[in-house]
């Protein structure tokens, strides 16, 4: 249905369909960060975080071409298109500068304060009305992050602000990929998507330039295939439902990076990071399902 300059991309929910995406996304998500580390003993993070998306740009070619050909280059809000990657690149260069600096579970636990500050931001810089039961939820999931970051117990380090300046930025960035699926076709996102990733990631790395030993290269090769895969999971899961339905799915993440730091690093996630964990995530899933609410009642007064 056109509307004003723009094509309206109406889009059926398929529950089953989106929680298997999801739950890809979260595999590849959680794999990239063990990759990261790797490649980040070698050249230095803002290095990989180029060549991350250098090429998952490959790939993501390979996925898309068969498919859709050049008009996947065709785009509606070029403009939306390059402030979520712009947005998307300042979060992965902190989460990227961390990895190598934290234990990976506590990256994840902390990671999950995304929707929380989707919230705060919302109400602080768009003037959103946030209500009480809204501001309980994101006080209460707050409380969760103090719980895993300790302060005044354990020393408040750079990766752990980098981790929460990281889960800020993909607060925002979720919100606008869910309304950019509206407007543009999944594979549209994700071609531009790493493209502009790209270019954003390049000028901060020139700085700390150094070429990758031939292992490294293989790491980087195969951080660019997760990305991709990651992405077009995580496209297509919020092109097929609601973030609300989603969220309760993306704390797998937990699980599998603690199982694999415990694995490939001998890091045990202690019990105060499944708590602080767990009440983050509870905080976030009820935000996520009250924000849902309320959408579905201003679409039903309208």
């Amino acid at each position: 249905m056109a509307t004003g300059d723009y094509t309206r991309v109406t889009r059926q929910a398929r529950p089953l369909a989106a929680a298997l995406y999801m739950l890809g996304a979260c595999l590849c998500f959680a794999f990239n960060s063990v990759f990261v580390r790797y490649a980040a003993e070698d050249i230095h993070p803002f290095e990989v975080a180029f060549f991350r998306n250098f090429f998952a740009i490959g790939f993501v070619l390979l996925l898309v071409l068969p498919k859709d050909g050049l008009g996947v280059f065709k785009c509606e809000r070029p403009g939306l298109l390059t402030l979520r990657a712009a947005i998307n690149s300042a979060s992965m260069l902190a989460w990227f500068f961390a990895v190598p600096l934290l234990p990976l579970a506590d990256l994840t636990a902390l990671g999950f304060t995304a929707p929380l500050w989707a919230t705060l931001l919302a109400a602080l810089v768009l003037g959103e009305q946030v209500r009480l039961r809204r501001w309980s939820a994101t006080v209460i999931g707050f409380a969760g992050a103090l719980l895993i970051i300790q302060p005044g117990f354990k020393d408040v380090t750079l990766p752990v602000y980098l981790v929460l300046f990281s889960s800020a930025c993909w607060g925002v960035t979720v919100i606008v990929v869910r309304f950019m699926t509206g407007y543009e076709r999944p594979n549209t996102i994700l071609i531009y998507q790493c493209i502009m990733m790209s270019g954003f990631a390049l000028l901060p790395a020139l700085w700390f330039w150094s070429w990758p030993q031939p292992t490294t290269f293989i790491y980087l090769i195969v951080l660019g295939a997760l990305s991709a895969g990651a992405h077009w999971c995580h496209v297509r899961a919020y092109s097929l439902q609601e973030v609300a339905a989603l969220q309760p799915l993306d704390f797998s993440r937990l699980p599998i990076i603690a199982l694999t730091a415990w694995w490939l690093f001998g890091e045990v996630a202690g019990l105060e990071i499944w708590a602080g964990a767990a009440i983050i995530f509870s905080a976030g899933l009820y935000i996520s399902y009250r924000e849902a609410q309320l959408e579905r009642e201003g679409r039903r007064r309208r």
